[in-house]
């Protein structure tokens, strides 16, 4: 088990993230011990050897860090394979540009670590996969979350606003539209039935057989439709009245119903 003054020396270098993984695991592992030696039950003992397991995975991790970190390339041709092979849109010509730019330059021992060419290929090269470099790439799914999280917001938005509005009874249930848009039909065929029959006596004598007053007739009759299409599609409540005494035809025989005052004459006749 891993000291903690070896432990300090080994994230001496290391970035703080790493560092702070590092402590929270060496803590983890002190408790684990030391809950082990205060109760010898078997639970604490697999949490102590957990806790250990996990220390060691990431000590071993460390040292195939510094290792690869150790790597090196000795000239620019080496450093432009790995490259390549590590999926890097990189060529000859641009390559040396950068080298003379000092975008990429050797350490004191002439050599190129591969840390500093990794370095190097995130800031200014291009990925083969992509076509774009590691920052473009991020900025295009941070781009592309921000336009998520915009749609969200716009949906939520709609939401809502639908939801205030049908509290401000601005919408009804569908069943209940369908049966109000039933109940209208049957109200204005009651009431065009209702009209027809009241004032078909009236064209009778208005057109007086003559075919030639069809037009006169036609514009009658339009302007009666046009009343009640109107007052179907501006009032919610309708009320049919019907006047008995109104002229119009019998619903039984077809014939002509006369009016009061006419019924009056006959009879005095």
């Amino acid at each position: 088990m891993i000291n903690k003054e070896a432990l300090e020396k080994l994230l001496a270098n290391q970035p703080p993230e790493i560092r702070g993984k590092g402590i929270l695991l060496f803590n983890g592992m002190s408790a684990g011990a030391r809950a082990y030696q205060t109760e010898s039950s078997a639970t604490n003992l697999r949490n102590w050897q957990a806790a250990e397991a996990a220390m060691t995975a990431f000590i071993e991790g460390l040292d195939r860090r510094a290792a690869a970190d150790a790597e090196q390339f000795s000239t620019l041709a080496d450093v432009l394979d790995y490259l390549k092979d590590a999926g890097w849109k990189a060529t000859k010509a641009t390559l040396y540009r950068h080298h003379a730019e000092g975008k990429i330059l050797p350490r004191r021992d002439g050599s190129y670590y591969i840390r500093d060419v990794e370095k190097y290929a995130r800031t200014f090269l291009k990925q083969q996969a992509t076509g774009k470099r590691i920052q473009e790439r991020v900025d295009e799914l941070q781009r592309k979350k921000l336009e998520k999280e915009l749609q969200n917001l716009e949906l939520e938005i709609s939401r809502k606003t639908f939801a205030l509005e049908r509290d401000q009874e601005k919408y009804i249930p569908k069943e209940l539209m369908d049966i109000e848009l039933a109940g209208r039909a049957g109200i204005l065929e009651a009431g065009l039935k209702h009209w027809i029959q009241s004032h078909a006596a009236d064209w009778i004598r208005m057109s007086e057989g003559n075919t030639k007053k069809a037009g006169e007739l036609i514009q009658f009759m339009n302007h009666g439709i046009d009343e009640h299409i109107n007052e179907y599609a501006s009032v919610r409540e309708y009320r049919v009245i019907i006047d008995d005494d109104e002229p119009g035809l019998d619903t039984e025989t077809g014939e002509e119903t006369e009016t009061g005052d006419e019924n009056e004459q006959n009879e005095n006749r």
